[in-house]
């Protein structure tokens, strides 16, 4: 008779009963990734001591080559300069109005941003980005599950805002840091490539950011340079006043 032995049968009873608590202790929640993350990106405490911040670099669109300023300030204000033959372009948002003023395109006066435009400069305006306090905002977080990719294993995360936009955040399993995030925009989902992370006075912040559609590439920013808490006037952030 073909029969396994009393003792390994018992150990395979064993094994299979201390597999599962086991399996149940080594998955992670949605927040326990979020904590992850924080803490690889300094610590919450370190995080919320930057007040403003102001990046500098490089950014390539559509084979053409400028300056790019981003001025950020808590709660929730940016300010962002492309510099384009000379003529500064703008987006901001003062934490009331998002405006834009684009000499580029022949707008040579700030203007007022609404819908889908100007909910997209809003959401760059979280300076501490979606996930820190995400319950306080009323979003919702959901962690899919473990993926690959390319040659990384990462977290994949879906929040979802009171708007019923939805992000894909990937966070990589190793260094806890964003690899990947897609976002709703005007013009479609964009996926957003993030890399060479650095510490800076403490606190890591990306020096490249590749944007893609459908797979292409519409602009890709080198940081050349990170300011930590820099003094920033709120008047900076608001629409001047047209001539």
């Amino acid at each position: 008779m073909n029969r396994r032995h009393p003792a390994i049968a018992f150990a395979v009873l064993l094994v299979a009963a201390l597999a599962r608590p086991a399996s149940a202790q080594t998955a992670l929640t949605a927040d326990e990734v979020v904590a992850k993350n924080i803490a690889a990106k300094g610590g919450l405490e370190r995080i919320q001591s930057v007040k403003s911040m102001k990046q500098t670099g490089k950014l390539t669109l559509q084979g053409m080559e400028t300056t790019l300023v981003i001025f950020g300030k808590r709660p929730n204000m940016i300010r962002q300069e492309m510099i384009v033959s000379g003529q500064t372009n703008v987006n901001a948002f003062d934490g009331t109005t998002a405006w834009q003023m684009m000499p580029v395109t022949g707008m040579t006066a700030p203007v007022v941003v609404t819908g889908p435009m100007a909910n997209s400069i809003k959401e760059q305006s979280d300076f501490d980005g979606p996930l820190i306090g995400y319950q306080a905002k009323g979003y919702k977080l959901e962690l899919v599950g473990t993926e690959a990719l390319a040659d990384r294993k990462v977290y994949h995360l879906k929040l979802t805002n009171t708007e019923k936009q939805v992000q894909h955040l990937y966070i990589d399993t190793e260094t806890n840091l964003e690899r990947k995030i897609v976002s709703d925009s005007p013009i479609g989902p964009l996926e957003q490539e993030l890399s060479d992370f650095r510490d800076v006075e403490g606190v890591k912040v990306p020096f490249s950011v590749r944007t893609l559609a459908n797979g292409v590439e519409q602009m890709k920013l080198v940081v050349q340079k990170v300011e930590i808490n820099p003094v920033l006037a709120d008047a900076l952030f608001k629409m001047p006043k047209s001539q």
